[in-house]
């Protein structure tokens, strides 16, 4: 598949046609994004940081785009078109994703470092993630009782300062992470209330994700698939019970997004400070007169538009082509102090304000107005420094994200797996900017010492004199037992 895309990336960048070269680079790039996601969800050995994020590129470039413009064709509207590129820009925008997945498919296939551990957990282990997973939870509900987590995935501060909120902060890069670990951790043992209530806290944080958008939600359902097939392989899809657990998920996601969107309809009404519950209220009137509130063309609208994040690239391109100027790193620079917490410098604000976004700092450098863009890391890349950055970019990310999971490999599995679910979940999002995967990685390394701590605290414990006469008593006990029911004296 990487030799594939190579190829038709090629074709693309030479090709000087638009129509042909175009269509068939969608369809390369879509063919390998659903091959790439099967493997991710069946199998575990294909998943390293390099064929995650190679994946998510090749649906969000590939699929995106071909879902954009067979829905512009469909209603005679050509809505992909956009207003700073022309189609010989889109064209090498297209060809150039091809050898960036192309790139991460390759390096993905020789890196030894997989993401999802797959030996068994130790008993010491299991406890240890069950009690990780009720603080995330804990936390979670109380950043979202306090406001500190609001809608959209929102993170306030105390009081009226403009900080972001360590805990929500916290608890938005743990959430997926620590459930899937779970499901690692737990999917093996047979029914137990240790299990049920596994389960039900892993439906209470699925819950949550209902309010923090729809992306974020289906990253989510695809994480946790991976963690799920993971320990049950891929033979047991065909598991009556698993065909119906997925049929309902598919249901029960295509159901939160449609409810999603109509509380995101519904706060155009309220207040800013509205409470999660009068956002569900007005909800509830959107979904039930869905003419009047526009919901299904809202929708529609929606779904055709917000998948073409291939257009700003190639409005990038087109200005950069005419202009020749870059930010030289400030979107870097930017980057790297919104990402650090405030603490340790205290003067990134002074930086920040004077760069702005990612959209004001390029866009004035490239002669264009400035709006909200689907700003990727390879937008950034390219803004900074050109050809060289739009290429380069996505290699560093990708390769950071790497080194978290090398620096974690002689630890335990709970650990590695926390680790490896986080650049997962961190890397099937496309439309994150530098901030979003470093904050990340910050919060999971938080976390992982967490769990380190939890471990010893475990083991210690284990190795007490009376815990230890405690447990052979019950072992004796189960060992009488059995011999009376096989009848022994």
């Amino acid at each position: 598949m990487a030799l594939l895309a190579l190829t038709m990336g090629v074709i693309q960048l030479m090709g000087h046609a638009y129509a042909w070269p175009f269509w068939g680079s969608m369809m390369v790039l879509t063919v390998i994004g659903f091959w790439g996601l099967a493997r991710l969800i069946f199998v575990p050995s294909f998943v390293t940081a390099w064929t995650v994020y190679g994946v998510s590129l090749a649906l969000a470039y590939g699929f995106g785009t071909l879902n954009t413009m067979t829905s512009g064709y469909v209603d005679g509207s050509a809505m992909y078109m956009v207003n700073y590129a022309g189609p010989s820009a889109l064209g090498r925008a297209e060809g150039l994703m091809l050898l960036i997945v192309a790139a991460m498919l390759y390096i993905g296939h020789i890196d030894p470092n997989k993401t999802i551990p797959t030996e068994p957990f130790t008993d010491t282990e299991r406890s240890a993630t069950l009690v990780l997973l009720i603080v995330v939870c804990a936390g979670t509900f109380i950043a979202l009782a306090t406001g500190q987590l609001g809608f959209q995935g929102v993170q306030n501060g105390a009081g009226d300062s403009a900080l972001v909120s360590p805990l929500a902060s916290l608890v938005t890069s743990c959430l997926t992470p620590a459930t899937a670990l779970a499901i690692l951790a737990y999917g093996t043992q047979p029914g137990s209330r240790t299990r049920s209530l596994v389960i039900f806290l892993c439906l209470l944080l699925a819950l949550t994700q209902m309010t923090q958008g729809r992306r974020l939600l289906m990253f989510n359902v695809l994480t946790l698939l991976m963690a799920f097939f993971a320990v049950r392989s891929a033979k047991g899809f065909f598991s009556p019970k698993v065909i119906v657990a997925l049929l309902v998920t598919v249901a029960v996601v295509a159901g939160a997004s449609r409810f999603f969107v109509s509380m995101r309809i519904a706060s155009y009404s309220l207040p800013v400070d509205a409470t999660l519950a009068e956002r569900v209220e007005g909800a509830v009137d959107v979904i039930t007169r869905p003419e009047q509130s526009g919901l299904n063309e809202h929708l529609e609208q929606n779904q055709s538009t917000r998948t073409f994040v291939l257009g700003y690239v190639g409005e990038l391109i087109e200005a950069y082509d005419k202009t020749g100027r870059t930010t030289q790193g400030d979107l870097l620079t930017l980057n790297v102090a919104a990402a650090m917490p405030t603490a340790i410098w205290p003067g990134k604000w002074r930086i920040i304000s004077q760069i702005g976004s990612d959209e004001t700092a390029c866009h004035a450098k490239l002669g264009m107005p400035a709006w909200d863009a689907a700003n990727t890391v390879i937008t950034e890349g390219l803004c900074d420094f050109g050809w060289t950055g739009m290429l380069l970019y996505p290699i560093a990310m990708a390769g950071l994200m790497t080194l978290a999971v090398v620096a974690v490999r002689r630890t335990n599995i709970l650990i590695r797996a926390l680790v490896g679910f986080a650049t997962i979940k961190s890397l099937l999002g496309v439309e994150g900017v530098l901030t979003g995967y470093i904050v990340d990685l910050r919060n999971t390394a938080v976390l992982a010492i967490a769990a380190a701590l939890l471990v010893a605290i475990f083991n210690w414990y284990q190795k007490q004199p009376l815990v230890i006469h405690h447990r052979e008593q019950r072992a004796l006990r189960k060992q009488r037992l059995a011999e009376l029911r096989a009848g022994r004296p």
